[in-house]
């Protein structure tokens, strides 16, 4: 109370010099309102009015955003970006779904191609372990080489299969990826 009475007599000496000031009006921390010459620094987050020297508010300024606030800013300002992008890329559902089905496609075509690798690679497995085996019955020692490739094509194998698998969830998070865009494009065009 006694800020108050001060800021007051500080409004009714400068009227009475002819002073010109703008004056701040804010809460402390308190949750007192204040009416002084400068806003301090621990009190502008909260926000706070100037005043003119007839006490006409002449600007509000808004307390700061939280972080809350802040966050669901960002998430809109992506959301305006991502919705733009779509836009742009897209003038209807029906290019969002061709756009789909060739990416589609492309990973199906990966998929098939190292299932044909892995074909080839079952057919010279089974030549090398019949070499293998030919030489096991003539009493030899199976060629080291004959091991050495056995063992590049397990590991080429195991390449394959991690591709494959690899492909095959990429594949499905195509599939929801264009599911969520395409329902956001017919939002965004209102069909």
């Amino acid at each position: 109370m006694r800020r108050l009475g001060v800021a007051i007599g500080l409004i009714v000496a400068g009227l009475s010099l002819g002073v010109q000031a703008d004056l701040y009006r804010y809460t402390d921390e308190r949750g007192v309102t204040v009416l002084d010459s400068r806003v301090p620094p621990e009190a502008i987050g909260r926000g706070y009015e100037v005043l003119d020297p007839q006490g006409r508010v002449k600007e509000v300024i808004p307390p700061a955003p939280t972080p809350e606030e802040l966050e669901a800013r960002r998430e809109a300002e992506r959301r305006a970006v991502a919705d733009a992008t779509l836009l742009r890329l897209y003038s209807s559902v029906a290019d969002l779904d061709r756009a789909h089905a060739r990416q589609i496609e492309q990973i199906d075509n990966q998929i098939l191609t190292a299932q044909g690798n892995l074909q080839q690679l079952a057919k010279q497995r089974e030549n090398l372990q019949q070499r293998a085996a030919a030489q096991e019955r003539a009493g030899r020692a199976v060629d080291a080489r004959i091991l050495q490739e056995l063992d590049e094509l397990d590991s080429e194998q195991r390449r394959l299969n991690r591709l494959i698998e690899r492909s095959q969830r990429e594949k499905s998070e195509v599939n929801s990826s264009f599911e969520q865009r395409r329902l956001r494009l017919s939002t965004l065009l209102g069909d």
